[in-house]
């Protein structure tokens, strides 16, 4: 697995360093690669807000700074580890620049699991940097959280603190199916779950939902219209395989038939049914309403 470490503390050999140290360490035995980067030591702008990157160049900034090391490293990576010292209650500030204009990219390709590793004087100062983790990157990116790791006074750089997250790291195991947000349809009596892929489209739709769309099975799919969400076009697709789900070009479909003769159109594949439920989406009615939401197996954090 690739771990990208993003870490807040302008202070070389302080207490954030070692917590990533021991993270690091425990990590690598475990046969997972590691890259740090110092984003205090680096030349970060804050985001300039000019929509530069989802008006005119698609998930590129237009700041030319030390971003572009950080973003093909964070594309490349299944897991993110935020680390920083807190300040004001909140992540350091140059963290905080770093996290923002990760808004460039908007989803990173291959984010599968988070971190959080926060240092402290005092304890009971932690709610706006975990405010941030949990919603900016649990949620929006729907990452498995694989633990929330606190220091405060004394605790910083104790060896049992360090020997906890040491072995976090140590147990990491690399992303399974036990982590793909599955897309759950409802109609009537009938429920099936769809596995979400990886494509931009898709995590875009999933922070679109719940929703309710009305469909009418055409022969070889059910098709309900849908406003369009935000696609990269290098992931549309011709054709589809039967149990593929589209969300393009202003239609949600399920597409329980008609592989053989689909590679004429052109698709944004975001899930797929397996077999069994593929048959049962065949059993509805001409017309139906399907109840959209999301399925996601964790959630659970640790301090």
């Amino acid at each position: 697995m690739n771990i990208i470490v993003l870490n807040g503390s302008p202070r070389p050999s302080g207490n954030t360093k070692a917590m990533i140290s021991a993270f690091t360490e425990g990590a690598e035995r475990a046969g997972h690669a590691v890259t740090v980067f110092d984003v205090c030591r680096m030349n970060i702008k804050g985001c300039l807000a000019c929509e530069y990157c989802h008006t005119r160049a698609f998930r590129q900034c237009v700041q030319k700074d030390d971003m572009q090391k950080i973003y093909p490293v964070l594309d490349e990576a299944e897991m993110i580890v935020l680390a920083s010292p807190i300040y004001y209650h909140g992540f350091s500030g140059q963290l905080q620049c770093a996290i923002n204009r990760i808004y460039a990219q908007g989803y990173p390709k291959k984010l599968k699991k988070a971190m959080l590793l926060l240092s402290s004087g005092d304890k009971g100062v932690y709610d706006g940097a975990i405010f941030t983790y949990r919603n900016s990157f649990l949620e929006y990116f729907h990452l498995e959280d694989m633990g929330i790791y606190t220091a405060a006074g004394d605790e910083n750089k104790s060896d049992e603190l360090l020997a906890r997250i040491r072995e976090a790291g140590a147990a990491l195991r690399d992303p399974d199916d036990r982590n793909v947000p599955r897309l759950v349809i409802r109609s009537g009596d009938i429920m099936v779950k769809a596995r979400m892929n990886d494509s931009f489209a898709a995590r875009d739709f999933m922070n679109r939902l719940p929703m309710t769309v009305t469909g009418e099975d055409s022969g070889v799919d059910y098709c309900c219209e849908l406003k369009d969400g935000v696609i990269d076009e290098s992931e549309l697709q011709y054709g589809w395989k039967n149990g593929d789900i589209n969300a393009y070009g202003g239609w949600f479909a399920i597409l329980y038939g008609g592989e053989e003769q689909s590679a004429s159109y052109r698709q944004m594949i975001i899930a797929h049914l397996d077999e069994e439920e593929n048959r049962l989406i065949q059993t509805l009615p001409k017309e139906t309403a399907f109840e959209l939401s999301l399925e996601e197996p964790y959630r659970a954090s640790s301090n």
